[in-house]
């Protein structure tokens, strides 16, 4: 990366939304949708092998890895030309949580979480949350938004989650939500 991008990068780009903003503009992955979220915490070494949906939040220490670079050990050691590369697919809808390491050839379908931690090493179905390592079932997609759903609607709180039309950030809002999070949950006063 060029000086001029990483200064770009430091003093412009705050938010993953603008650093995904910015890779797609760059032409960086095999392709991108629109709506995605990319920390610049995640490591990601081969995005032309790499395709991501629309709605992606990619988070903190993400890691994308589309090849195996354990083969370049065995071809010094065997005299060898081995090659183990395969692309990584993410589809629309998809939340991979901190800290996730997805391994070369998986393909995660849409309407996907992927809990914090997990490492994927086989192909995730569409409508599935997944966690843990090796990255497994946990329940499917449209069970878990409806226990959120159901809890949200016990907060004191969900009231000013519907403040605005569609999902936005909205600061002043959060710091309505932030006092009656620590009210709730801690007794604090504010």
């Amino acid at each position: 990366m060029k000086l001029i991008d990483k200064i770009y990068l430091k003093l412009f780009v705050k938010s993953g939304f603008a650093y995904a903003e910015y890779l797609k503009k760059k032409g960086t992955f095999q392709s991108q949708g629109e709506h995605t979220f990319i920390s610049k915490a995640a490591e990601i070494p081969d995005p032309y092998l790499t395709i991501i949906g629309d709605n992606v939040w990619i988070t903190a220490g993400c890691r994308l890895l589309c090849h195996d670079a354990s083969v370049i050990m065995i071809n010094l050691r065997n005299n060898s030309h081995l090659d183990r590369v395969a692309p990584i697919i993410i589809g629309s809808n998809c939340f991979l949580g901190n800290n996730v390491i997805v391994l070369p050839g998986v393909t995660i379908g849409k309407n996907t979480i992927i809990g914090t931690g997990s490492v994927v090493t086989k192909n995730v179905p569409d409508n599935s949350i997944y966690a843990g390592n090796p990255a497994r079932f946990i329940c499917r997609f449209e069970d878990y938004v409806q226990k959120i759903e159901k809890k949200t609607l016990t907060y004191p709180w969900h009231h000013l989650l519907t403040k605005h039309e569609q999902h936005v950030f909205d600061e002043n809002l959060e710091k309505k939500l932030k006092a009656e999070r620590r009210k709730h949950f801690f007794d604090i006063q504010l």
